[in-house]
């Protein structure tokens, strides 16, 4: 039941502890209490900040921070949904130091992936780091899957260079503006969106861009939408449902074997066999 409960951390928003017991809060609003310490899941968590003795945090999930407003007085994390958790004083530093690194590092290899002016920028202003990475590009409206999207690939595949785009219009203007050498080595549409397929036709028709594999994701139950994407040139097109455990093993299963076994196309397969 624990290991269970704790096999996709990426679930997992917070941990409350009491005693020789913690609950467990998921995104999707469960929670599951647990008959072990925090301190046990602090060591099986240990990428979860330890932010107050009573409570164990995903980064992932944090949006905002507050200091202490007194010497003597407790900080703050906000959480996703606007939840506040309080943050001990002998905790504090070690938190804002942490915070600190993850937020330069989202910067450096992720931070303009929300910005809408993203397609305006021109590669050679983005930073070196990112550009050196192989990447994959995804259009992912659903905020909550888009960020389980970047937690799998951050702990499993480091040395990939994760976009998302909250639209495929966003998608293909940036890739328009992108050098061949610099080229995303897959790409994932949500074929939730109406003009997936549409991008995905423009995509295959294009000499530059038609060499990418480029997957789309499709609910259940939609048969005629994975034919017209196969019909449309689709290298896979993926069925994931809406439960979100189901969406994880669906995603890495996926990742898997394009990233880790497929061999990569462009700039990216290039980078990899010159770093051996």
């Amino acid at each position: 039941m624990i290991e269970e409960a704790i096999q996709y951390p990426a679930l997992i928003k917070y941990l409350k502890g009491f005693s020789n017991y913690t609950w467990l809060y998921y995104c999707d609003g469960r929670k599951v209490l647990l008959s072990k310490s925090l301190c046990y899941f602090e060591k099986k968590l240990p990428g979860f900040f330890r932010v107050h003795k009573t409570a164990l945090v995903n980064p992932h999930y944090i949006t905002d921070f507050k200091a202490p407003p007194g010497h003597k007085m407790s900080g703050s994390v906000l959480l996703k949904d606007d939840l506040t958790l309080p943050v001990s004083r002998r905790r504090w530093n070690q938190l804002v130091d942490s915070l600190q690194t993850i937020t330069v590092q989202a910067k450096a290899t992720d931070g303009l992936l929300a910005d809408p002016s993203y397609a305006a920028i021109d590669s050679a202003e983005r930073p070196a780091s990112s550009r050196r990475m192989r990447q994959v590009w995804v259009v992912m409206a659903d905020e909550m899957k888009g960020s389980l999207v970047r937690q799998i690939i951050s702990e499993k595949w480091p040395q990939w260079h994760l976009q998302v785009f909250e639209t495929v219009t966003r998608l293909q203007n940036a890739l328009q503006q992108e050098r061949e050498a610099e080229m995303p080595a897959m790409i994932i549409l949500d074929g939730n969106q109406d003009k997936s397929v549409r991008a995905l036709q423009a995509i295959k028709r294009n000499t530059r861009f038609r060499f990418i594999p480029t997957l789309l994701l499709v609910s259940a139950g939609n048969p005629d939408l994975a034919e017209q994407s196969y019909a449309s040139g689709a290298n896979s097109v993926i069925v994931l449902s809406t439960d979100l455990t189901r969406f994880i093993q669906a995603v890495e299963k996926t990742f898997r074997y394009w990233l880790s076994t497929a061999a990569a196309p462009y700039g990216a397969a290039r980078m990899s066999t010159a770093l051996g």
